[in-house]
């Protein structure tokens, strides 16, 4: 069916956000009187453009956000992460216990880097002669990372752009356009999805390392199969570990029951905490007593199943 100017009006508004200027509806105008063009055409010509392409943080340049001797970068459009890394309220719990686990000289393995706030947290903590490795498989947060540790110039810092799982495989994943989050998909076969990341093995593509301080593990559900795919490397480094646990994703999105990754967990650790806030922390010796936690955490939320904790893992002696 042929388009319309109301369909290159509803486009506009849609896809960029604003109505269509002179020079674009003279451009459409004359495209639609002298060719066949659909909305889909329509759709295609306009997602194809630097400005739409900027506001889905592809080509954006970002928002620099400066901390105590730092800065990193987000995009405008983010009301995620991105938004909550402005107003300064990402994540304290987290924040204070990896200033707490690092110093100068440590190596640092951020799994799920996102943006790379934990990314730029880590690199400015650690210094020159510390190692950071980002792992982020989403080309609009790898951009913003790219952006920070050219900006600050952090030597000390190597992205491995790849998904962490326990195989080498491609992965179907999803995203929106105003969050900088990602997940990983369980495969459906009845259809072809949209969005895919390369997943690596960790073990197989980290460098020899001397020293393995602290793992980060945020991958929205994915982080049993992440953790597999570094049980070597843990083995012989034995890191202390901050998980996410959210059981909805571990369902939903890794087919996981969620006491079968506490167990792991409990597994490699001599306790585990729950971060309640910066200054408390609830040591569990079990995973039932993570789950009543997270029940308390989740009823307090509103009850709807979806809250997620913190967790803190230190490793039990070799």
């Amino acid at each position: 069916m042929q388009a319309t100017m109301d369909d290159v009006r509803y486009a506009y508004r849609l896809l960029l956000g604003r109505e269509p200027d002179q020079q674009g509806s003279d451009t459409f105008r004359t495209m639609l009187a002298t060719a066949r063009v659909t909305a889909s055409d329509l759709a295609a010509v306009i997602m194809s453009s630097a400005e739409f392409r900027a506001r889905q943080g592809i080509d954006a340049d970002g928002i620099e956000v400066g901390f105590d001797g730092y800065s990193m970068f987000t995009r405008a459009d983010d009301l995620d992460i991105g938004a909550t890394v402005r107003n300064g309220t990402y994540e304290p719990d987290v924040v204070a216990a990896i200033n707490e686990q690092l110093h100068a000289g440590a190596t640092v393995l951020d799994v799920g880097a996102n943006i790379g706030y934990y990314t730029a947290l880590a690199a400015h903590k650690v210094g020159p002669t510390g190692r950071v490795f980002a792992v982020e498989p989403m080309d609009k947060n790898l951009q913003l990372i790219y952006r920070t540790i050219w900006h600050n110039q952090f030597h000390n810092v190597q992205v491995l752009p790849f998904a962490a799982s326990d195989a080498a495989q491609l992965l179907p994943m999803s995203t929106t356009a105003r969050s900088s989050n990602g997940e990983v998909l369980p495969y459906d076969t009845r259809r072809a999805p949209s969005l895919f990341a390369q997943a690596c093995v960790l073990d197989d593509l980290l460098p020899a390392l001397d020293r393995l301080d602290l793992v980060k593990l945020d991958i929205e559900g994915h982080e049993p199969h992440a953790w597999r795919g570094l049980a070597r490397t843990l083995a012989r480094h034995r890191p202390v570990v901050l998980t996410e646990f959210h059981p909805q994703c571990l369902r939903d999105n890794a087919r996981v029951d969620p006491l079968a990754y506490l167990a792991t967990l409990f597994a490699y650790a001599s306790n585990v905490q729950v971060l309640v806030d910066p200054d408390t922390r609830v040591a569990c010796d079990s995973p039932d007593q993570i789950m009543r936690q997270w029940h308390v955490a989740d009823a307090r939320s509103g009850g709807r199943g979806d809250h997620h904790l913190n967790l803190l893992v230190h490793p039990a002696s070799a």
